[in-house]
């Protein structure tokens, strides 16, 4: 009778769950949108109402002026993006975990929502008002950069103006007195009326970072502060995911599936501003 002579030591084990390397596995920009968009033939389409009509006064003819609603509409044609593919067959060295078909699901739903944050990052990106480089850590180009977009008409009172900037340009917000202070955030990070991971209330704003930003890391990282009926975006629902053999290959296959658009749709209400994420902390 033969015995095995190669020792446990000499096998390869794996652990019984992955770790997972740090990603956003969420998107964190959806919650910041408008998503009333009507989709007909293929195409999702978001109304828009211009505000420059004025009360008329009456002349002496009697007749109450006519006016107009100042309809006008935004249209963007929606994409379907995959998360994955990923495959498992009998040559993988990994098949005998029972978690790696659970991994895979996991990363390709991440990348779909990664792709959904990249869309409204784009549409953000497409606005044209910009503060240019400014100081984070100074009170007076924070508050410069809040009164041009109420300088827009553009309320800070409905809870819904959204600051999105990189990590490092939250960070020297905090060297800002007023908005470390209990005595001037409205909210320590609140998210639905309870505390939370989610966003810092100030002057009117809700802050919070994103590590998807355009330049970030470098010394042009673009940060974003707007209202959320400015950026239109929508998206079938949550990631579709399918699992399933294939028989030609004899292996199994599984993947992530997501049809989403994002748009511009008032660009009076994104405010721009760059961020030195280069900058050394003082």
């Amino acid at each position: 009778m033969s015995v095995n002579q190669i020792s446990d030591i000499d096998r390869i084990a794996y652990n019984e769950e992955f770790k997972v390397d740090y990603e956003r596995e969420k998107s964190l920009l959806s919650k910041c949108v408008r998503t009333d968009g009507l989709q007909k033939a293929g195409t999702i389409t978001w109304d828009v109402v211009d505000p420059s009509e004025q009360a008329q006064t009456r002349t002496r003819d009697g007749e109450i002026p006519i006016a107009q609603l100042g309809l006008g509409q935004v249209t963007a044609t929606p994409q379907e993006d995959f998360g994955g593919k990923y495959t498992i067959d009998n040559f993988d060295a990994f098949r005998t975990n029972s978690n790696v078909r659970s991994m895979q699901m996991r990363k390709a739903g991440a990348a779909c929502y990664r792709k959904r944050d990249q869309l409204i990052i784009n549409a953000l990106d497409a606005a044209t008002a910009t503060q240019g480089t400014i100081a984070f850590s100074s009170l007076g180009p924070i508050l410069e950069w809040v009164s041009d977009l109420e300088d827009n008409d553009i309320p800070t009172d409905d809870g819904k103006v959204w600051g999105v900037v990189t990590p490092k340009a939250l960070r020297q917000m905090m060297r800002i007195n007023e908005f470390k202070s209990a005595d001037f955030i409205e909210t320590k990070k609140m998210e639905n009326g309870l505390p939370s991971l989610g966003f810092y209330r100030w002057l009117g704003v809700n802050w919070f970072s994103h590590t998807g930003l355009t330049g970030k890391g470098t010394s042009t990282a673009t940060c974003h502060m707007f209202h959320e009926s400015a950026i239109g975006a929508q998206a079938a629902g949550e990631p579709d995911y399918h699992a399933y053999y294939y028989e030609p290959q004899h292996r199994w296959e599984n993947y992530a599936v997501i049809m989403h658009c994002a748009k511009l749709v008032l660009p009076r209400g994104v405010q721009k501003a760059v961020h030195n994420d280069t900058a050394a902390f003082s």
